[in-house]
């Protein structure tokens, strides 16, 4: 079975780049995301819009750490905006919480200075 998550670059003017993340973010799903970002991934910003996603499981989550280290690593940011609350709470439940600058909203995401340092509380 080829499990598919449909991931579409949004539009955004600037250097940001925004992917649009739809479905579960799950096990059979968690090497499409990272394949995904890595390929944009460089020393930019690079926000991911999940206002789409249904689920998140640890796999999508472990894939969102990987992928928030691999920018830092590269010189870039992975942001997120508008994650679901069910994926809110498995970061509160396995200590995330801190380690993603988190926005409510895709506008909001791409009207906001860059962030450094600490992420905001979200």
């Amino acid at each position: 079975m080829i499990s598919v998550l449909p991931i579409d670059t949004a539009a955004t003017r600037g250097r940001p780049l925004a992917l649009k993340v739809t479905g579960d973010m799950g096990l059979s799903t968690a090497s499409v995301l990272e394949h995904a970002v890595n390929e944009v991934l460089t020393d930019r910003t690079v926000i991911l819009d999940l206002t789409g996603v249904t689920f998140c499981d640890s796999s999508g989550l472990n894939t969102l750490l990987r992928l928030r280290r691999r920018a830092q690593d590269v010189g870039g940011q992975l942001i997120l905006a508008a994650p679901p609350r069910q994926m809110m709470r498995l970061r509160a439940i396995t200590g995330a919480a801190t380690v993603f600058v988190i926005y409510t909203s895709l506008a909001e995401a791409l009207q906001a200075p860059p962030a450094l340092g600490a992420p905001p509380p979200s």
